[in-house]
């Protein structure tokens, strides 16, 4: 986050810090929505016996909550972002929102076990834009000393993490834009993805990888 942002002003962008509004109702709303058939993952493997990964793996509980509405919350945030035209010195709001894709690098196969960092965006529906900024080093990646954790979930995500592990793991963010801004989007994550290069080139910042190829370009869809 550091990297891009430093790397934006530098180019002459305007950056504004973003708070996250109501993120875990968004995310509780699309588990919902989600555990209403988990039995789809079964049926769609079934005839070739396709293992199921074990973070989609129907279990205990599931299913057993109706969706709830989200409305509101969609429409909350909207009128966040439009009244953020009040501190972009354009007097537009901001263009996009830029996050980590999740609370962590490239995990191993089978262990991305949190998927609420996108999630949110599909329950808003806003097309997101995923693109890489640099890979883990192990020298300066080191695993800092235990903490106070915000839940059981930070825990396990500081449990998952060793520099040998996770060496030479790809660490992306990703490009929110609004709902039907699609192109928008992915020229505007292009346009980030080239001030990322460029900036590397010209003053190699902290984490010293670069990012090695163009973002995905795909829609945070789980």
């Amino acid at each position: 986050m550091e990297v891009v942002r430093d790397a934006l002003v530098a180019a002459g962008h305007t950056v504004v810090d973003w708070k996250p509004h109501r993120h875990h109702e968004l995310c509780n709303t699309l588990n919902a929505i989600w555990d209403v058939g988990p039995e789809d993952f079964a049926h769609a493997t079934a005839s070739t016996h396709e293992p199921i990964l074990t973070t989609m793996n129907p279990g205990p509980g599931r299913g057993s909550r109706p969706p709830q509405p989200g409305s509101a919350n969609v429409r909350e945030y909207l009128t966040i972002w439009e009244d953020t035209a009040q501190g972009t010195g354009t007097g537009r709001p901001v263009d996009a929102i830029i996050s980590p894709v999740a609370p962590y690098a490239a995990p191993p196969h089978g262990l991305n076990r949190n998927s609420s960092y996108t999630a949110v965006w599909n329950a808003l529906d806003y097309p997101t834009y995923a693109f890489p900024v640099t890979r883990v080093d192990p020298l300066q990646d080191a695993k800092k000393p235990p903490h106070a954790f915000l839940s059981v979930r930070d825990q396990k995500n500081y449990a998952l993490y060793d520099p040998s592990t996770f060496e030479n793991a790809p660490v992306g963010l990703q490009l929110s834009g609004r709902t039907l801004e699609d192109e928008a989007v992915i020229g505007m994550a292009e346009l980030v993805d080239r001030t990322v290069k460029a900036y590397y080139k010209q003053a190699p910042p902290h984490p010293p990888h670069p990012p090695q190829q163009a973002g995905s370009g795909a829609r945070s869809k789980l």
